[in-house]
């Protein structure tokens, strides 16, 4: 194992061997370069449900880049120990930097969308009230629902194996998020029904060296036209996603999933991509 700045060792690259299954979020400040220390949470569930003993080989990352492969040493009280062998040094962020944003839902759709936006590999969720969203939510319980997106989004980061966890922002009105001045280096793209008629992909050609973008997704219902006006003001380009009208949590789904095909890594390679043989 070679040496790297800061004393971390990292592991050799071994593509034709997997790592093991059992990964687990550890908080930045739990993780040194040679211990890691697991919540009572991730010490329930590697002990109870996946009934791993001392020995096991686990991953572990901190959702700021880290990931690292160790072994669970003990069990200390309602946590784990377990012993760093080294970092793994996996590229799996995007390239593209994204930030979804989310228009309240009723019930677990937002809990839906938050999900899957973090398996595709957003960076930023941000979820507002518009005109027609369906969900309502008060200001005493905003705090714990909020609370809750930040735990999905370290499960679906777990689960597809990213390096880093999205930062999750609260609960805020739509027209206060469009108050906010958008960066002119960032691409801003409002997805409702009845938007332009060309397909997205046509996004690509007039965008073509974009690596920054801020997706708007509409509630069921779509915007109200004086929300796309006030989003026009702001720099925000009126997309469609084709003829029919999707749910909320579809169009969520499909929106990030495009951006991620015409400037991120599902349509092009990454950077740190393998050569082929």
């Amino acid at each position: 194992m070679s040496e790297p700045k800061g004393g971390a060792r990292i592991l050799p690259a071994s593509p034709g061997t997997p790592l093991p299954k059992a990964r687990f979020f550890v908080e930045p400040d739990k993780l040194t370069q040679d211990r890691a220390i697991l919540n009572p949470a991730a010490c329930h569930h590697l002990k109870n449900v996946l009934r791993l003993k001392p020995g096991a080989e686990v991953v572990v990352f901190d959702g700021a880049g880290r990931e690292c492969l160790g072994v669970l040493e003990t069990f200390q009280g309602d946590n784990a120990i377990v012993r760093i062998l080294g970092d793994t040094d996996r590229a799996t962020e995007s390239s593209l930097e994204l930030t979804v944003v989310l228009c309240l839902a009723k019930g677990k759709k937002t809990d839906l969308c938050i999900e899957k936006s973090v398996e595709l590999g957003v960076d930023h969720i941000c979820v507002v009230s518009s005109k027609r969203s369906v969900g309502r939510i008060s200001d005493e319980s905003a705090i714990s629902r909020v609370e809750r997106w930040r735990r999905v989004a370290v499960a679906a980061a777990e689960q597809a194996r990213r390096t880093e966890v999205p930062v999750v922002e609260r609960v805020q009105s739509f027209d206060d998020f469009m108050s906010q001045e958008k960066p002119e280096d960032t691409l801003g793209l409002l997805f409702t029904v009845g938007a332009e008629p060309d397909p997205p992909a046509t996004l690509r050609q007039r965008y073509p060296n974009t690596h920054k973008v801020i997706a708007v997704i509409g509630p069921e219902g779509g915007f109200t036209r004086e929300e796309i006006e006030i989003a026009d003001k702001h720099g925000y380009q009126s997309v469609g996603l084709g003829p029919r009208v999707l749910r909320a949590e579809t169009a969520a789904i499909v929106a990030v999933a495009i951006c991620q095909h015409l400037w991120g890594d599902l349509g092009r390679k990454p950077p740190n991509f393998p050569p082929k043989d």
